[in-house]
């Protein structure tokens, strides 16, 4: 069993500081090594941790917020991997998501792949490629998108860029300026899509969506931030 905890506090420490490696180390991934950490202190110190009635109480509250997570990791990723488009809305936008320098994080790759299929199958829809720069990145998310979909083959002409964005929500907010009337779909990865159908709807805007798969070693790290992300998003609900 010490050996099981100290394996998952590696998977959880390595997962959280790659991710940080190659976008930027936000609340997310320091929340992913901590837990790591936990797991790792949690085998190595197993004996002395199971004779304390005190670290008997915190084991058992780190395993149930534990059990929390992971029940909310896999729901909101079975949730957002139903693709709801129609293949002939008018235009599409790409949530952005970390740069490791000027280039797209694994994660936003996905996302960029996905809306390059679209865009193969929907010739007459423009695409809105969303996001200012962060911490850490060279450009904008918005300019590294439209780049990688240049280098792609898509006509720069269909391509539109928002570039300042700082959040999921300001992503639908800001989009809309570049769009008249039609029909919108977003593409994000799965574990985003839940949250962002909320924003959008924050925005008033009625869209549909495609979830692009998210790196099975980037989920536990994604999980971990959405999971905070859609606690701060409650301060859209408070009036």
């Amino acid at each position: 069993m010490k050996l099981v905890l100290f394996f998952i506090g590696l998977l959880f420490s390595a997962d959280g500081l790659y991710y940080a490696a190659t976008t930027a180390m936000g609340t997310g991934e320091a929340i992913t090594v901590a837990i790591g950490i936990i797991f790792i202190l949690w085998g190595v110190f197993r004996d002395e941790i199971n004779e304390s009635g005190f670290f008997k109480f915190l084991k058992r509250m780190f395993a149930f917020c534990m059990i929390i997570l992971v029940a909310y990791s896999v729901t909101v990723c079975f949730i957002g991997r139903d693709d709801t488009a129609t293949y002939r809305e008018d235009y599409v936008i790409v949530l952005g998501a970390g740069l490791s320098g000027e280039e797209p994080s694994p994660v936003l790759e996905k996302r960029l792949d996905k809306a390059i299929e679209y865009l193969n199958r929907n010739n007459n829809a423009k695409v809105i490629v969303s996001g200012g720069q962060g911490k850490g990145e060279n450009m904008t998310e918005a300019l590294a998108m439209y780049n990688y979909l240049v280098r792609s083959g898509i006509d720069p002409e269909r391509i539109a860029q928002e570039e300042k964005a700082t959040s999921t929500y300001e992503n639908f907010m800001y989009s809309k300026e570049f769009m008249e009337d039609g029909t919108a779909v977003f593409i994000t990865n799965d574990f985003h899509v839940v949250r962002s159908v909320q924003m959008a709807q924050l925005n008033d805007m009625e869209v549909t969506h495609i979830a692009a798969p998210t790196p099975v070693t980037l989920l536990p790290v994604s999980c971990v931030r959405e999971l905070v992300a859609q606690a701060a998003a409650l301060r859209y609900y408070i009036p």
